[in-house]
């Protein structure tokens, strides 16, 4: 191997072990998926408890993502990065330990799944913040990698899942938590000793001499308010959100049972849909290039794409047609992620990025049960087409409505160059100096846009 080679592998190095440790994060947030529920049920015989245990495992993510990307700009992404999955995988790994030893009272199991949440979300917003240096130390493109890196919540759950289930079946629940806890314990070890440090460590005096805790939070939201790209794709995000989650956990399952009369065709729908979105969001990287260069056009056109296709629903194509039109969605929605991510990264200072990953995630998550409740009571007034159909609807009038958002221009806006009116340097000093603006409101390891 010659210098030049074994300097390049040196190189991207850092990149490729940040990305391994990503796609095990994702392999166990499906591993969490499908354990966590057979496990409680397994161990308390109680579908009551087995729901509470979902919901007190999902609520915090709501919260600990935005107060976990202020921890992720004090104390450094790589820091909290490696706590925040070592914290993790230690209380995942107390589940079993303590339910085969001294026994695990049902309160305890409830806290320890809450806890396990608070402490692996910030993880998201943490890696995040290492990807763009990294990348830059690689000599990678931004789009190439972030399709890679966006790939992998989605393969982890189409491959995942499905192990999961395999491995649970032929060796108990229990092996799944300690499978998850694995994956936690590597990840946190692959970014403790594979990726460096990027950013610069800031000293006691430092910290304590600048804004407190909500001051930090409050400079977070004043940079979604001041840059209107930033605003404007937060905005579009959280409407979206708030359609597409009604889609997968309501539309489909009911659309299987009342329609198909086929609890077997919900399987079909969710797999083509995994498979699409895979399908989609690697393919972002090389089409970005030409193909999808425009990237407010690529924003418009996968959604008019996606509205137009579950439009089509509203005819009850049959299974095949639905599974279709599942795989097609899931394909027309691949590159939003990667895409997102692309210009936050490029706008976002790095010394924000913690709390404006950490917001921005937390703001969609909370459309998402939102849309599930408001669907279910539509379809409950109105039956599942006419819903169905209206959600669909609502697509094309955000685009319309849309159009000629300023902010959403300003994505084909590369920083540095001559017309960047939005760039990173004037709106960015102005939210560091606006501290005191008024705050508003991406399974625990991270999700964006569906």
């Amino acid at each position: 191997m010659t210098k030049s080679t074994t300097a390049a592998v040196r190189r991207r190095s850092p990149l490729v072990f940040l990305l391994v440790a990503q796609y095990l994060s994702a392999f166990g947030n499906a591993i969490t998926i499908v354990t966590v529920p057979l496990y409680v049920l397994h161990t308390t015989g109680s579908a009551v408890t087995t729901g509470l245990a979902g919901f007190v495992g999902a609520l915090p993510m709501i919260f600990a993502g935005a107060v976990g990307g202020v921890l992720v700009d004090r104390f450094g992404g790589r820091r909290l990065s490696v706590l925040s999955d070592l914290s993790a995988g230690i209380l995942v790994l107390l589940v079993p330990l303590l339910d085969a030893t001294t026994g695990l009272p049902v309160p305890l199991l409830l806290a320890l799944l809450f806890a396990r949440t608070i402490v692996a979300t910030p993880a998201t917003a943490a890696r995040m913040t290492l990807l763009k240096p990294v990348i830059e130390g690689a000599g990678a493109r931004l789009e190439s990698v972030n399709s890679w890196y966006q790939a992998a919540p989605r393969l982890g759950l189409v491959a995942g899942a499905p192990l999961a289930g395999v491995l649970i079946a032929a060796s108990g629940s229990a092996v799944g938590m300690y499978v998850d806890a694995a994956t936690f314990l590597v990840a946190a070890a692959l970014v403790a000793f594979a990726v460096p440090v990027t950013e610069r460590t800031r000293s006691r005096e430092e910290l304590a001499a600048g804004p407190g805790f909500f001051g930090q939070l409050r400079e977070g939201v004043a940079l979604i308010r001041t840059m209107p790209v930033i605003g404007a794709m937060t905005a579009f995000v959280v409407v979206t959100n708030f359609l597409d989650d009604a889609f997968t956990p309501l539309f489909l399952p009911v659309y299987a049972q009342d329609v198909l009369r086929s609890s077997a065709a919900l399987g079909w729908f969710l797999g083509a849909v995994g498979v699409g979105a895979i399908v989609g969001t690697l393919l972002y990287g090389p089409a970005s290039r030409n193909i999808l260069a425009n990237r407010r056009y690529t924003l418009f056109g996968c959604f008019a794409v996606v509205g137009v296709l579950r439009m089509m629903l509203y005819f009850e194509p049959g299974a095949l047609g639905v599974t279709v039109i599942c795989f097609l969605v899931g394909v027309a929605g691949g590159p939003l992620n990667p895409m997102l991510s692309t210009v936050m990264l490029e706008r976002v200072p790095e010394e924000l990025r913690g709390r404006v990953f950490g917001l921005t995630g937390a703001m969609a998550l909370t459309a998402a049960p939102i849309g599930v409740l408001t669907a279910g009571w539509l379809v409950d007034l109105a039956g599942l087409r006419v819903p169905m159909l209206c959600f669909a609807l609502v697509y094309l009038v955000l685009i319309a409505v849309s159009w000629r958002s300023p902010g959403l221009r300003a994505m084909d806006e590369r920083p540095g160059a001559g017309g960047d009116r939005d760039g990173p340097a004037a709106p960015e000093q102005g939210a560091r100096i606006a501290p005191d603006a008024d705050p508003e409101p991406t399974s625990g390891r991270g999700a964006t846009v569906r």
